[in-house]
């Protein structure tokens, strides 16, 4: 969120990608894109795919700050959020969690353990409403004085504090989730509180930073007539004052502490929320930090809504998830379009797992077959899962490492898998996935295979 701005929204495998961060530079950042919350119109992601001409594969969606219960159980969310993400593989959910309702909690009681059940709960329902793999941002935008979880005025250590108790809370409710954390200041925080709200590299997978073209150096807003190079120079004027400085603080930062940066929330701004406007520059420059594979980021998100506090849509999706829509941004809209036009996105795809015999014995060897298909050239992880269908607990893996892929290649698969006597007879599932070679990005997952244990 822009500083000064206040936003009010409506009342796989953590410790694998915690490892591998740090030993090989990012594979293509994940794109995401937040427009508004879904349980009212989901296919407005999906129009926004079709307008970008570029499948978008993570959605964001952000908490009400008005309840306990919509932090614990915001089933009207979570129910669409399930839609989309289940409705084509390798779909993720980036949701924005809130520490606490506004007035109705402390960083202190928080980072003493008090709201930890809430927290498990929250993991729990996550799970059943099928979210394994949420990318989560807990208490995100916390150095703005306009979240009820600011960490300033002395509580840095209380926010860092919170944010090691909501983790610590989620990961043992559901230890198999694959939940990751996103730790997500604004861009301006002070280098003094990147260190003091810091909860450590264990609780963290992302670094991230909201950043809206917003200036304060005084080039902005810009005078009606001023355009071309007199444009150009304010736009230049306030990225080599405030953006430019920022990401290479950030990305130092996330580098000394091994993890992948991410940008869960940008975009350009209207001359009347102090921004620069139709600002090409910004949208180039993010873009090049963005995708320059020596910056390691993970995901970026953009923000792309006409907000009450701020207008940043690019696109032309209209409320109804149609293409109507006409931006007041054409030319950063085109510079953003053209960047995913050169872009090859390639496709990976599955079949449909099977199980021999049909159904198995406890204690004796079952067999799980399957193939994968890739469009294109890359190397990738398959990982075959065994879970517990109702309760999804993990029974057994296996995975297979650096699994290269020429164009259109199919490579099928075999695992022997036992399910042993100690656990209950009933249903269990299996989940397929597929990684990036490094981890760092879930490229598919599906488990729409069960079966029966005697």
């Amino acid at each position: 969120m822009p500083p000064g701005l206040k936003r009010f929204l409506v009342s796989v495998t953590t410790s694998l990608a915690t490892l591998c961060a740090a030993s090989a530079l990012a594979a293509e950042p994940l794109t995401g894109v937040y427009r508004g919350e879904v349980y009212s119109q989901p296919n407005t992601v999906n129009a926004y795919s079709t307008w970008l001409g570029y499948d978008v594969k993570m959605g964001q969606g952000h908490q009400a700050k008005d309840s306990w219960g919509n932090i614990e159980n915001p089933g009207w969310q979570l129910g669409a959020w399930r839609s989309w993400v289940k409705a084509k593989p390798g779909r993720r959910l980036n949701y924005s969690v809130a520490m606490f309702p506004s007035g109705q909690g402390t960083l202190a009681s928080c980072a003493a353990g008090a709201y930890d059940q809430r927290f498990k709960n929250l993991a729990s329902n996550l799970v059943a409403y099928e979210l394994q793999g949420t990318i989560l941002r807990p208490g995100w935008e916390f150095s703005g004085n306009w979240m009820p979880w600011y960490s300033g005025n002395g509580q840095q250590a209380n926010f860092a504090g919170c944010f090691r108790r909501i983790v610590t809370a989620m990961r043992t409710a559901q230890p198999n989730a694959g939940f990751e954390f996103d730790w997500n200041p604004n861009y301006d925080i002070a280098s003094a509180d990147l260190s003091a709200t810091y909860p450590g590299d264990a609780y963290v997978d992302y670094i991230g930073l909201d950043m809206y073209d917003q200036g304060w150096n005084g080039a902005y807003p810009i005078p009606a007539g001023c355009t071309g190079s007199c444009a150009l120079t304010r736009w230049q004027s306030v990225w080599n004052s405030q953006f430019g400085p920022a990401l290479t603080k950030f990305k130092s930062f996330a580098q000394s502490h091994g993890k992948r940066l991410s940008v869960p929330e940008w975009g350009v701004n209207d001359a009347a929320t102090q921004g620069g406007g139709d600002d090409t520059y910004y949208v180039q420059q993010m873009l090049a930090f963005i995708f320059d594979p020596a910056n390691n980021v993970g995901y970026h998100s953009y923000f792309d809504l006409q907000a009450a506090d701020g207008h940043h849509q690019l696109s032309n999706v209209d409320n109804n998830g149609g293409n109507t829509f006409v931006t007041e941004f054409p030319n950063a809209a085109a510079v953003f379009k053209n960047h995913y036009a050169g872009l090859t996105q390639s496709q990976v795809t599955t079949t449909k797992a099977t199980v021999s015999p049909a159904t198995v014995t406890r204690g004796q060897t079952f067999n799980v077959t399957g193939s994968v298909t890739s469009s294109t050239a890359r190397t990738v992880v398959v990982k075959y899962e065994i879970r517990n269908a109702s309760t999804t607990a993990l029974v057994a893996e296996r995975s297979y490492a650096a699994q290269a892929f020429t164009a259109g290649q199919t490579r099928a698969y075999s695992s022997a898998f036992v399910i042993p006597t100690s656990l209950g007879a009933g249903t269990y599932r299996v989940d397929t996935l597929v990684f990036t070679a490094d981890w760092s990005q879930t490229l598919l997952y599906r488990n729409d295979t069960t079966f029966t244990a005697n």
